[in-house]
């Protein structure tokens, strides 16, 4: 009964984003998805949707353009994650369609744009996060034009505090570029993704255990001590491509170094991985707190079977139910503090276990998942606002309005079940999110982030 209907929610998104694209809708030349279960057709067709529907929120058409994180009462106004929208560009090339493609390719070439349009630094890298729409911060200032700044460069939201480079951020931006290369054999966005990788070769350690550090922080230039296996486990994945893309063997050794901090990090005993290294000593492991995501990407990314044991770990040691929705949280020290779940972390389980040749696992990780994006996150809002100087966003505290276009219903999937404390000094919440749908695509089209697509 709702099948039939989500599957004409699905079909009429796609062929409303081919309009705007100026583009054939692939939606309506194929009744074949490439879900892995056809039942989860109608929750990706919604989920895809919401892509393109928060995609187009400030710009239509070609314009370049980043997509917005979270919602708008997020309390984040128009930020834009480059995690998040590396994440949507590998999700729109799951299912490459040629709409789907296009968008990708959009995503890839603002980031590229992004690159070359710093205001300070001209090495290839990206910061954390930029405004996808304009927005006044709180106190009136400052105003943020959108992501192209008054003086033509790229608007990195320095308020927040969102103005360094992580090496993982920048790791997936390349993954997202050299997936693009991959897909469209068009050479700049192998370049994009080799400076992106010639920006990390820069953070390598001599610690005792190696690998790459953090990156650096808010001013560009003081690095981050720490070692993070999360980060190591992305740079590993890129420098595999960019070997395969280049055929440059320089590629390979990095990819080593990554790959040998992140067999660094297991724990044999327990069959899990820890976080990475403490920043006060980085010689020394942490740990303190043992994060999910470490374990399926490490599966995911390299690919070992041995690796598998710890997605068994993550299944009894952060499992949690809230709101009757079941699924994995952020880290032990979460699960310590709150039930809630963690539906980004589903996408992980699921992705990592269909690799795995379990489909059974993550059919229930997604399917629980699929839960949230019914249940959670109605009446959400993202886009321009009726502030009568383009449709920006402010503070509702100081007479402005977070109120933008209703959000499909039914469509994003929220960041957390309800609020709770990830245990690494910040928190999700109920929001719908770019990063936890893209994961939920990904893992419903089977396909594996870190390799080539």
């Amino acid at each position: 009964m709702s099948l039939s209907r989500r599957h004409l929610i699905a079909l009429t998104a796609g062929a409303a984003a081919a309009a705007q694209l100026g583009l054939p809708s692939a939606a309506s030349a194929t009744a074949k998805t490439g879900v892995i279960d056809r039942r989860l057709s109608g929750s990706t067709g919604r989920a895809y949707a919401y892509l393109d529907f928060v995609m187009d929120a400030y710009e239509q058409g070609s314009t370049p353009r980043l997509l917005q994180s979270y919602n708008n009462e997020s309390g984040l106004m128009t930020t834009g994650f480059i995690y998040d929208n590396a994440l949507a560009a590998i999700a729109y090339l799951a299912r490459p369609t040629a709409v789907n493609v296009q968008r990708a390719k959009l995503i890839g070439d603002t980031i590229m744009w992004i690159q070359a349009n710093d205001e300070t630094f001209t090495d290839g890298r990206i910061r954390q996060a930029y405004a996808t729409g304009p927005m006044i911060f709180y106190g009136w200032s400052p105003e943020f034009t959108g992501l192209v700044r008054g003086d033509g460069k790229a608007a990195f939201l320095w308020p927040f505090g969102f103005s360094g480079t992580s090496t993982g951020d920048a790791a997936w931006a390349g993954l997202a570029l050299a997936q693009l290369y991959g897909h469209t054999r068009e050479r700049r966005y192998l370049d994009g993704a080799v400076a992106l990788g010639s920006w990390i070769t820069q953070r390598l350690t001599g610690y005792t255990h190696g690998g790459f550090h953090g990156g650096v922080k808010a001013d560009g230039v003081t690095p981050q001590t720490w070692c993070s296996t999360e980060h190591n486990i992305d740079i590993y994945a890129l420098f595999k491509l960019l070997n395969r893309y280049t055929r440059d063997r320089l590629w390979n050794e990095g990819a080593r170094t990554a790959r040998s901090f992140v067999e660094a990090m297991w724990n044999r005993e327990q069959g899990h991985f820890f976080t990475g290294t403490q920043e006060a000593s980085p010689d020394e492991i942490n740990k303190s707190i043992l994060p999910e995501d470490v374990n399926p990407w490490a599966y995911l990314s390299l690919g070992d079977h041995w690796i598998a044991r710890s997605l068994r770990w993550n299944d009894e040691n952060l499992s949690n139910v809230d709101l009757g929705i079941k699924g994995v949280t952020f880290s032990d020290v979460a699960k310590s503090l709150s039930p809630a779940v963690w539906p980004e972390g589903n996408g992980h389980m699921a992705a990592a276990y269909y690799q795995h040749h379990d489909k059974r696992a993550a059919l229930h990780y997604l399917f629980e998942t699929v839960k949230a994006q019914e249940q959670l996150g109605a009446g959400q809002t993202v886009g321009r606002t009726s502030d009568p100087i383009n449709g920006r966003l402010s503070n509702p505290g100081e007479g402005g309005d977070w109120t933008g276009s209703v959000l499909p219903a039914k469509s994003g999937i929220v960041s957390a079940t309800t609020t709770f404390d990830t245990g690494f000094g910040f928190s999700y919440f109920p929001n719908q999110h770019v990063g936890a749908t893209a994961w939920f695509l990904i893992a419903a089209h089977g396909v594996n982030p870190y390799r080539e697509l």
